[in-house]
């Protein structure tokens, strides 16, 4: 039996027990002609107890915040390149949404590696322009924002 059905069925006869209580403090107070009797919870059960939360670990706490593509500039940029190695291969990918770049960025692959990626407007000749580069890997596999 999974732990979430035990669960449940332990939840589901707690609240049984709870019924009878309350059906026992009804009649009490019917014995007393509707007069309600001072009746206080027990200072020991669990529900009521204070609970210290667990202490977070120091090394989830250094954890790095997610790298971010900003939007582009509707006046200046067009789109981004991405150029990035797979498998040895170089390959470059032009993108108008940040937000898959900014999942590859944040996903360690095996076998792909981000080199740079860029805002770029295109040119008349065909080819594209560089109007920022947004980040920047390191030959060593490392990684820095520029």
């Amino acid at each position: 039996m999974s732990n979430q059905i035990q669960i449940n069925q332990k939840l589901m006869e707690r609240e049984d027990r709870l019924v009878e209580v309350f059906d026992l403090e009804r009649q009490i107070n019917g014995i007393l002609g509707g007069e309600p009797y001072p009746l206080a919870p027990p200072d020991t059960l669990p529900s009521l107890q204070k609970r210290k939360k667990p202490k977070k670990r120091k090394a989830a706490s250094k954890k790095a915040a997610p790298l971010r593509v900003r939007k582009l500039d509707p006046e200046t940029e067009s789109a981004y390149r991405i150029e990035y190695r797979q498998n040895d291969e170089t390959c470059i990918e032009i993108h108008t949404d940040p937000r898959p770049l900014a999942l590859l960025l944040n996903t360690e692959l095996p076998t792909v590696g981000i080199d740079r990626i860029e805002t770029v407007q295109p040119a008349e000749n065909g080819e594209w322009t560089v109007v920022e580069t947004l980040y920047e890997g390191d030959v060593q596999g490392r990684s820095s924002n520029g």
